[in-house]
C-alpha cells in the first residue's frame, strides 16, 4: 500500500518523482557544485565571510588557516557530486520504472534534510534575536519540510512500483 496516491501538484507519482529528480539535480546538486567551485576559486573572500570556530574543526585544524576552508569546501563539493549522482540515478529509475534505483536518492535526501532541519533549529536557537538569523532559520525549516515531503512522494512511487501499480 502506497504512502501517497498523488503528488501535491495533482500529477501522478511518476510525473511528480521525475519533476522532483530534475529539481533536486538542478536546485541542489548543480547549484551546490557551482557555489563550491566559486568559493574555492575565491578562497580569500570565502575565508573572510565564513568564520571557522574550534567547534567546527574540532581543534584539529587552525580556524584561521586556509586548511579549514579547504576541508569545508571539499566536503561541500563531495556532497554536491554525490547528490548529482543520486539525482541522475533517480531520474533514470523513474524513467525505466526500476524501483531500487529510487532508494539512493530517498536515503541521501532524507539524511540531508534531517541534518538541514537540525541546522535550522540550531540557527533559531543561536539567533540571539537577530532578524536575519531567525528568518534564515525559518526558511531552512520550511525548505527541509518541503524536501521531506518530496522524499515521501518518491518513496510512494517506489511502493507503487513494488505493488505493481505502474507496470
Amino acid at each position: 500500500m502506497t504512502l501517497l496516491k498523488r503528488c501535491c501538484c495533482g500529477c501522478d507519482l511518476r510525473g511528480g518523482s521525475l519533476a522532483i529528480g530534475v529539481a533536486s539535480l538542478l536546485l541542489i546538486g548543480v547549484t551546490q557544485l557551482v557555489l563550491g567551485i566559486y568559493c574555492l576559486l575565491n578562497i580569500d573572500e570565502t575565508r573572510k565571510r565564513l568564520k571557522f570556530e574550534n567547534a567546527v574543526t574540532f581543534g584539529i585544524v587552525d580556524p584561521e588557516s586556509d586548511a579549514a576552508a579547504y576541508i569545508f569546501l571539499g566536503i561541500l563539493l563531495l556532497v554536491a557530486i554525490i547528490y548529482i549522482i543520486v539525482s541522475l540515478v533517480l531520474i533514470h529509475g523513474v524513467r525505466t520504472k526500476r524501483q531500487f534505483l529510487l532508494l539512493p536518492w530517498v536515503f541521501f535526501t532524507f539524511l540531508n534534510m534531517i541534518m538541514a532541519f537540525a541546522g535550522g533549529i540550531l540557527m533559531l536557537i543561536n539567533s540571539h534575536g537577530y532578524a536575519v538569523h531567525v528568518i534564515a532559520g525559518v526558511l531552512v525549516l520550511i525548505i527541509s519540510t518541503l524536501w521531506i515531503y518530496f522524499t515521501c512522494v518518491v518513496f510512494s512511487f517506489f511502493q507503487a512500483l513494488q505493488d505493481g501499480d505502474y507496470w
